[in-house]
């Protein structure tokens, strides 16, 4: 690891105190046991230590029309910050979101130039309430989700992320985000099952529908009447409050339900 930026110090004697990968490891390895939001909160902050930050944020996001368009969000830091965010409505802009639409890799957010104004104010956003360095660790779609994430890392020291080139901390940072976001496409699923009240019936016939299969061949898979698939179809797509089944099948697809 580099380590010639005077600011990053503190960062170089964390990550390089014997046990950091392990105590590390074992936070990461928490995650997927992890039964409520309280307690994925508190890992959260843990991490944020272990990892020599002072704040940390996950945002899970889908963008798309209004009826897909979400975010999500994990945050050990001021919530005031993400208040502000939300009012301001930010999630258009975040330069560091639009970072990990298009990137995989780790990165310190100085890398990640603002080039609007409106960029510009999300970042002076977060150094409002602390933010002099950070870390960008984007999570990937996984499977069949096109929801992704975003873990930041910051640190009220200036400079702190700027060498964070060390390989131990970017395996675990994404470790750590990748957890997460898979945590948190989990967790959505559960929501949006109780949300619209779906049986597993439901599910598999939203499935056919995604596959492409008409009434009749939907009808024929489950012995009855094609009238009787398009009067399900229709209740359902009256839950979700959308104009067909085509919809309802990719709004459910894209929130990892089938």
């Amino acid at each position: 690891m580099n380590c010639s930026h005077p600011t990053s110090n503190r960062l170089h004697e964390i990550v390089t105190t014997e046990g950091f990968a392990a105590n590390a490891m074992r936070i990461v390895q928490e995650i997927p046991d992890v039964i409520d939001n309280v307690q994925i909160i508190k890992v959260l902050h843990r991490a944020a230590k272990a990892f020599g930050a002072d704040h940390a944020a996950f945002v899970s996001f889908l963008r798309g029309h209004d009826s897909t368009e979400s975010f999500r969000f994990l945050l050990a830091c001021n919530p005031l910050w993400c208040l502000e965010y939300q009012q301001q409505s930010w999630f258009a802009y975040d330069p560091w979101l639009q970072y990990a639409e298009h990137h995989s890799a780790p990165v310190c957010a100085s890398k990640i130039d603002p080039k609007t104004r409106c960029q510009r104010a999300v970042v002076d956003l977060a150094r409002k309430y602390g933010v002099a360095s950070a870390y960008i660790v984007p999570a990937p779609s996984c499977g069949k989700v096109s929801r992704l994430g975003v873990l930041m890392l910051g640190s009220r020291q200036k400079g702190c992320f700027e060498d964070a080139e060390c390989v131990a901390l970017k395996v675990l940072a994404r470790g750590l985000s990748m957890e997460l976001h898979e945590w948190w496409v989990r967790a959505a699923r559960r929501d949006f099952l109780e949300k619209y009240r779906l049986t597993i019936e439901d599910v598999e016939l939203l499935k056919m529908e995604r596959e492409g299969l008409g009434s009749k061949q939907i009808a024929d898979r489950l012995n009855t009447s094609r009238s009787a698939v398009d009067s399900r179809f229709q209740r359902i797509c009256a839950r979700f409050q959308l104009p067909n089944r085509r919809a309802t099948a990719h709004v459910a697809a894209e929130h990892g339900v089938i």
